[in-house]
């Protein structure tokens, strides 16, 4: 019989988040098995961390996940799998449904049967479809999604609480706030603005530049460092969590023309945007309150905007000579 070692669950371990996750616990606790899980339909085969135990296959797959608790017993499950595409979601909402809602709960199936410790759900801001109220406090502002993949991503949410009632899982939503930084690609339907305006600028064949509207709307971001930080500390909170949804961001918001500013002053180099009409349902301003974060798992955002876009800058330099 083998011996099991401890052991967590990534699905999406090949994305943005998924990778840059799994790469950073590697390194904090070397101990522990990293089971990572992957198709491919929006991940990278290069971005498969090396160390990890990788097995390829679908969220919506009973047989293939069966014999991947059967086999590794993962103590917490890490769900950054999803297809996070909003236009792709209006287009296709019966196939992003499938992903988005029953891949989660076929997951949460597992954990109940293989008795997960902690199951954490990444959920997104757009469950909100433009909070009423700013900085958006998670009690005061009620989910009003506006589109498919906005209701996929809120719907996990009523699925993780309820599994933590009936199975006895503890379960968390963590409400990412428009994430950026290095590895994420800005040639994807889903990039920030910060990666589609440095892709454009560094890779000028993959990407067209534009802007949406008279750049006076706000978003509030969220650097990758502290998205995975994050991850980590909902993990090791003390108590049950219940299912409980949070807010994960910087706090702060940035204008569309002050991201212009900064970009051309750190890069030396000037975007030259087109201008395209608002997207229609877009949401002006974005701005998280997290001190429910902060109080239920000690979360605390460590980059600032500007560092994180040097970082994120450096990256695409080193895209550019070939290094990454």
């Amino acid at each position: 019989m083998k011996n099991h070692k401890k052991c967590v669950l990534v699905t999406g371990c090949a994305g943005f988040i998924g990778s840059s996750f799994c790469e950073r616990f590697l390194k904090e606790f070397p101990k522990t098995e990293v089971v990572g899980i992957d198709n491919f339909a929006t991940g990278r085969k290069d971005r498969v961390i090396k160390g990890i135990i990788f097995c390829e296959g679908s969220i919506t797959d009973d047989l293939f996940l069966e014999k991947i608790f059967k086999e590794y017993k993962p103590e917490y499950v890490f769900h950054f799998a999803a297809l996070p595409r909003v236009s792709f979601s209006v287009e296709n909402p019966a196939e992003s449904t499938l992903t988005n809602v029953y891949g989660t709960a076929l997951l949460l199936e597992k954990s109940r049967d293989y008795k997960v410790k902690r199951f954490i759900y990444s959920s997104s801001s757009s469950i909100y479809g433009g909070a009423k109220k700013l900085p958006t406090k998670e009690s005061e502002n009620p989910p009003d999604p506006k589109s498919p993949y906005a209701l996929q991503k809120y719907a996990g949410e009523p699925f993780i609480q309820i599994a933590s009632k009936l199975y006895g899982i503890d379960t968390v939503a963590l409400r990412y706030f428009n994430v950026y930084g290095p590895w994420q690609y800005g040639d994807s339907p889903y990039s920030t603005v910060v990666s589609a305006w440095l892709e454009g600028l560094y890779f000028p064949r993959n990407k067209k530049l534009f802007i949406e509207g008279n750049g006076t709307q706000s978003r509030d971001f969220s650097y990758i460092d502290d998205v995975v930080q994050a991850n980590i500390l909902a993990m090791k909170a003390k108590g049950n969590l219940d299912g409980m949804a949070m807010n994960i961001s910087s706090g702060e918001r940035v204008t569309l023309r002050q991201i212009k500013t900064l970009i051309e002053k750190l890069t030396g180099k000037r975007l030259a945007l087109e201008k395209r009409s608002p997207r229609l349902g877009d949401v002006l301003h974005t701005m998280a309150d997290t001190k429910l974060a902060r109080r239920q798992i000690g979360f605390r955002p460590r980059i600032g905007f500007e560092e994180g876009i040097l970082n994120t800058i450096a990256w695409y330099e080193k895209r550019v000579r070939g290094l990454s």
